[in-house]
């Protein structure tokens, strides 16, 4: 048995104390100092889930002077005419700096948005090393194709789309009956740039939305009432303009959990996605721990994955333990569980 140490995170605080693993396993936790002299000392914390990234568009270059849907919008954004160009092993390649960000930075877990059809994701797919990818699969064209669908979620795990905007309402009630007729997860930009209507976006029964920035508060109620997770994504969201109503959010009962959005104009790092929605929520009013919550707790139940805190014997040990402030960090895959690679990152 190994020993962690430092300052862990039991619920929304910090306190001194220690874990001891062995096969991956907590099967000790303590308070002051640890039995043995422990291997690594910091800042533990569980293992980060990034709810939302297009981890394909990491070796897109931006141009800072375009607005939100000149950079995003299909079919002839910014970002799916550089996806249009990439071969095969370019594609693989922005996906590898894109994962391996996030793997430096303590994420063991991500969903990802994969544009370019069947294509798209059995690319990520074909990635072995971690963090590990729940792959939300998209059409190659805003339009059904029953064979199209049926091939691309026989390698994703569900569809993610960009938006109701982008498509006609009966193309997209098809998908959606496909989906659910198949048990299949549908996700979904909403509201992002412009406020979009929440009965439409609601009838298409999401497991999942994303942004939300342009929603009025009765959108936010009525999602909440059904019971619907929304993903936010604040520093995205500053950089393209808008300004995430965090705070009204809670207000309105939302299930907040946390994503880093493009990769093109982000770095994959969810400690500093915690840190800037944190900042925002106080900024509006709310309490700034309600970002340990979106990140260490809501985050993973998206993934059914233990959201439980304090850390509790009998758990994987699917955690990051951070020290200072460095420019180098290093990732060492300690501990493998049935839920993906435990981690133990030291920066």
């Amino acid at each position: 048995m190994i020993y962690i140490a430092g300052q862990i995170l039991r619920g929304s605080e910090f306190e001194e104390g220690y874990l001891g693993i062995d096969r991956g396993k907590i099967v000790e936790s303590g308070c002051g100092t640890p039995p043995e002299r422990p291997v690594k000392e910091g800042i533990v914390v569980p293992s980060y889930v990034n709810c939302h990234t297009h981890v394909g568009d990491a070796a897109v270059s931006l141009d800072l002077s375009l607005s939100l849907e000149e950079l995003v919008a299909p079919p002839d954004g910014l970002k799916h005419r550089a996806l249009g160009k990439m071969t095969d092993e370019m594609l693989r390649s922005s996906m590898r700096i894109a994962t391996g960000m996030m793997l430096d930075t303590g994420t063991s877990h991500f969903i990802d948005f994969r544009e370019g059809g069947r294509n798209g994701a059995e690319a990520l797919a074909g990635l072995s090393s971690p963090p590990h990818a729940t792959i939300m699969g998209r059409p190659s064209a805003l339009r059904y194709d029953e064979e199209e669908i049926s091939s691309i979620i026989k390698t994703a795990h569900g569809i993610g789309i960009s938006s109701i905007s982008d498509w006609e309402t009966t193309e997209l009630d098809r998908l959606a009956d496909h989906l659910h007729r198949e048990g299949v997860p549908l996700a979904l930009h909403a509201s992002e740039g412009r406020r979009e209507d929440i009965e439409k976006i609601l009838s298409l029964e999401p497991a999942f939305i994303v942004h939300m920035c342009e929603a009025e508060d009765g959108d936010m109620r009525r999602v909440a009432d059904e019971g619907v997770p929304t993903v936010v994504c604040p520093r995205s969201n500053l950089f393209m303009g808008r300004v995430p109503p965090l705070s009204r959010m809670v207000d309105a009962g939302l299930d907040l959990a946390l994503g880093t959005d493009n990769f093109m104009n982000a770095d994959g790092d969810m400690r500093a996605e915690m840190e800037m929605m944190a900042r925002l929520l106080r900024s509006q009013g709310s309490d700034a721990r309600l970002a340990l919550e979106a990140a260490f707790i809501s985050s993973r139940k998206l993934l059914n994955l233990d959201s439980e805190l304090p850390f509790s014997e009998g758990r994987a040990a699917n955690l990051a333990v951070y020290r200072g402030r460095g420019t180098e960090p290093a990732c060492d895959l300690l501990f493998r569980s049935g839920n993906g690679a435990g981690m133990v990152c030291i920066r």
